[in-house]
């Protein structure tokens, strides 16, 4: 990035310019006159020697706006700086998961417990979970993610008694 000195100079090269432009279009109405310059340059070159500063912060203004909008180019969220991880016990006539908030952009993970002695099925709704016809199926050590607001929106359901779920989302701050 430039150092303040190049962005006045940058700045104060387009004020040069324009006024240059300016002078040159006024250049047949001094010459006829037989004046210098005209009064509405010179104005408008006392305005811009007054603006110096000015123009410095509008520019680095605008150079530190189109930073902050090229900083995520990828569309990545940005990273975090903790993850919540835990078991929860499935039972066979469903369990709601409980509450974890999942930041924007990120996921939540389950992985049915590499010991089950069963398989689990994950539902939008208890009535989903436990219906093979409406969930989706997990073998022990299995994954799945979810781009949800909050756990406590997944049902999972065991096949047989004693399945685990294994969940993990990263976590911001604040515990969004």
């Amino acid at each position: 990035m430039a150092d303040k000195a190049t962005k006045v100079a940058v700045g104060m090269s387009t004020a040069a310019a324009i006024t240059a432009a300016l002078a040159y279009a006024n250049t047949k109405t001094a010459q006829a006159s037989g004046n210098g310059l005209s009064p509405e340059l010179v104005n408008l070159l006392a305005v811009i020697a007054a603006s110096s500063n000015s123009i410095d912060d509008s520019i680095i203004d605008i150079i530190n706006e189109i930073t902050k909008l090229a900083i995520n180019v990828q569309g990545w969220p940005p990273n975090v700086n903790s993850i919540t991880a835990l078991r929860v016990g499935v039972g066979v006539a469903g369990t709601q998961m409980p509450y974890i908030a999942v930041p924007d952009g990120m996921t939540l993970f389950i992985k049915a417990w590499g010991l089950n002695p069963g398989w689990l099925q994950v539902g939008s709704s208890l009535s989903a979970c436990v219906s093979i016809n409406q969930s989706f199926p997990l073998i022990p050590n299995e994954t799945v993610w979810y781009a949800v607001q909050n756990a406590e929106n997944i049902w999972i359901a065991g096949t047989v008694a004693g399945c685990f779920a294994c969940l993990t989302v990263e976590r911001r701050k604040g515990g969004g």
